[in-house]
C-alpha cells in the first residue's frame, strides 16, 4: 500500500537473466502495456551511454576477454553510477515508472560468476543505485539460450560460452533464492505466454499494468 511519502515515487522493473531470454523484447512489451495503462514510463538499460559503458559495451562484443574481472566490475559501477543519476533517479523522482534491462544483478551474477565476491558488489551497488521494486527473473537454460543467439545473431561475445553461462544462471538461482524482490518465468515458454506470466507478477507486485 503507498503511503503519503512514496505515493509520488515511481517504480522500478528490471528484467534479468542470462543472454538469450528475451529481456529486449519483454521489456518493450511491459513499458508499452504500462503506457496503455496510463503510467509515465521511462525504458533504459545497462550498461548505459556513459564513457564507461561504451567501453563496456566494445568489451562484451568482443569475442575473447582482454580485461579482469575486477575492471569488468570498476566499469560497471562506473557506468551505473552515471546511469542512475542521469536517468533513473530523476524519473522516479518524478513519479515515472522505469522499465529497466538488467541492473546490479547482472554484475553480480557475470562477475560472481568469474570469482568476485558477490556479497561485496551488491554492498557497494547499494550506494550506487536503488533497489528495484520488482525483479523479474527470465529463466532459460544455457543451451536453449545459445541456440537461440546462434539462430539471431551473427556470433556469440565472449560472455556467450556455455561454462560461463552455466556459472552465471547458478549465481542468478542463488540471487533469486536469497532475495524475495525477484519473480521468477520461465522463458522457454512461448513468447506470449512469457508475455502474460510478466504482467501478472507486476499486477501482483506493483498493481499494473
Amino acid at each position: 500500500m503507498e503511503t503519503p511519502a512514496t505515493a509520488t515515487r515511481g517504480r522500478l522493473i528490471v528484467l534479468e537473466g542470462i543472454d538469450g531470454t528475451g529481456k529486449t523484447t519483454l521489456s518493450a512489451r511491459l513499458a508499452a502495456a504500462l503506457r496503455d495503462a496510463g503510467r509515465r514510463v521511462v525504458e533504459t538499460r545497462e550498461p548505459w551511454t556513459s564513457p564507461a559503458g561504451q567501453e563496456l559495451r566494445r568489451v562484451l562484443a568482443a569475442k575473447e576477454r582482454t580485461t579482469t574481472g575486477t575492471q569488468e566490475l570498476e566499469l560497471f559501477h562506473a557506468d551505473r553510477a552515471a546511469h542512475v543519476a542521469a536517468v533513473v533517479a530523476p524519473a522516479l523522482a518524478r513519479g515515472d515508472w522505469v522499465v529497466q534491462d538488467r541492473t546490479f544483478w547482472s554484475t553480480a551474477a557475470y562477475q560472481g560468476a568469474r570469482g568476485i565476491d558477490v556479497a561485496a558488489i551488491l554492498a557497494r551497488s547499494a550506494a550506487i543505485a536503488p533497489m528495484p521494486d520488482l525483479t523479474v527473473l527470465l529463466q532459460l537454460s544455457p543451451e536453449a539460450a545459445l541456440e537461440r543467439i546462434a539462430a539471431n545473431r551473427a556470433g556469440t561475445s565472449s560472455f556467450e560460452k556455455l561454462g560461463d553461462l552455466r556459472a552465471v544462471a547458478k549465481v542468478y538461482g542463488e540471487l533469486a533464492a536469497a532475495h524475495p524482490e525477484f519473480e521468477r518465468i520461465d522463458a522457454a515458454a512461448p513468447l506470449e505466454q512469457v508475455t502474460r506470466e510478466l504482467f501478472a507478477a507486476c499486477r501482483r507486485r506493483l498493481g499494473a499494468p
